[in-house]
């Protein structure tokens, strides 16, 4: 009997049985469909990191210090350093109250210069940017995010409007662009920059700031703008040679490999989770083959008494159990392709099409349909024809 026949005869077979196929096929269906949708979420998940990590900045880089602040003569200083291209002061303060007329929300305080704009890549729906008159006098203006927008102007131009943080009446002279927010629910959007000068004496009472944000001219050149601050700091501090930094340098490269990381091994881990699913889908095709050699000892017994061997039979069964697990891993690939979009559709996550995973889903699916069926196919061609001939 050749193959092509063995085929025929083992589709007739599942088609005799359509309903038990199907349940059978169940297993590699849910299987593949989870590593395609695993796989493909873990990709997504990674570029979707790559692009919140990104808002820091690619070339970017933030210098902080516990011990002791910064101060405008490091700006100035590092200004001049040929590797630095934008760099900016940063004050922080947050869960702070903003007013305006009847509404009232807790908010977050950056203090910047305009080089934080570019550093960040944020750009302005509306408005404008600070002047350097501004920067120099202290003056209370804010550049407010859309969640301030949203919640405290409601959509109404917010250009002009007098707001009061802290009881202090700022000016809003821009709104930004909007950011979104991290996978941790931090919303980018909830904040008010404000001049570094006016957020650290106006609002802090202090002439220094505890970070610096830096960006160099590319990304290339971040690893190597990054010591040239480094050695700045050290030999600002009188450090000697074998002591350790007492300052800290985060680099955008660094975030983004640490992020890269972590979603690299969340997707093999969530892959391996599905792979099990597979494992138990074998385990019913191989249930189901060994049912089906016992509803047919005699049609076994019969085929070999009119001269089928024992490959032949071995094969035919064989060939069933991989089509079970063939057409469960095609229809699982669809499925989990669907289920995929939908997922990535309403989180806004970029599609991306990893073929290695649909090749390696199928692979296994094939791969469990031998490895399952072949003891029930061999339990079949090791039967005696006249045993077979005889079972009841």
């Amino acid at each position: 009997m050749n193959v092509r026949n063995l085929f025929i005869t083992a589709v007739r077979a599942i088609a005799k049985n359509k309903m038990r196929s199907s349940l059978t096929s169940v297993g590699i269906i849910i299987g593949v469909s989870s590593v395609i949708v695993m796989v493909g979420m873990g990709n997504s998940a990674r570029v979707a990191v790559r692009d919140k990590v990104t808002t820091f900045g690619t070339n970017a880089m933030s210098v902080f210090r516990p011990s002791r602040a910064f101060d405008a003569r490091d700006v100035e200083n590092l200004r001049r350093i040929f590797h630095v291209k934008y760099i900016s002061p940063l004050i922080y303060d947050s869960y702070i109250p903003i007013v305006f007329q009847n509404k009232n929300m807790l908010s977050r305080i950056y203090g910047v210069n305009n080089d934080y704009f570019q550093i960040k890549d944020m750009t302005l729906q509306s408005g404008r940017y600070f002047s350097e008159a501004e920067v120099a006098s202290l003056a209370r203006v804010v550049i407010i995010g859309t969640t301030v927008w949203n919640e405290i102007f409601g959509n109404a131009d917010p250009i002009g409007k007098t707001v009061l943080i802290k009881s202090v009446p700022f000016q809003v002279i821009g709104l930004l662009a909007e950011q979104g927010s991290a996978f941790s629910g931090r919303d980018f959007d909830n904040v008010l920059v404000m001049p570094y000068s006016t957020a650290s004496i106006r609002m802090q009472n202090r002439k220094d700031f505890d970070e610096l944000y830096i960006a160099a001219h590319n990304e290339g050149m971040v690893n190597e703008t990054a010591e040239v601050v480094r050695q700045y700091f050290r030999r600002k501090h009188n450090l000697p040679f074998n002591s350790p930094d007492d300052f800290h340098i985060k680099t955008s490269i660094e975030q983004l490999k640490v992020a890269e990381n972590i979603s690299k091994t969340l997707t093999i881990l969530l892959a391996g989770i599905a792979l099990i699913s597979l494992f138990v889908g074998g385990v019913g095709i191989m249930n189901i083959m060994l049912v089906s050699v016992s509803e047919r000892t005699r049609e076994i017994g019969i085929r070999m008494a009119i001269g089928a061997k024992r490959n032949d039979i071995l094969l035919q069964f064989l060939i069933e159990s991989v089509t079970l697990s063939s057409v469960g891993g095609a229809v699982g690939i669809m499925l989990g392709l669907s289920i995929y979009y939908a997922i990535i559709y309403f989180l806004e996550w970029p599609f991306i099409m990893s073929f290695m995973s649909i090749v390696v889903s199928f692979f296994f699916a094939f791969t469990v349909g031998i490895f399952f069926g072949y003891y029930p196919a061999r339990k079949a061609a090791d039967l005696k024809p006249i045993d077979a001939l005889r079972y009841e």
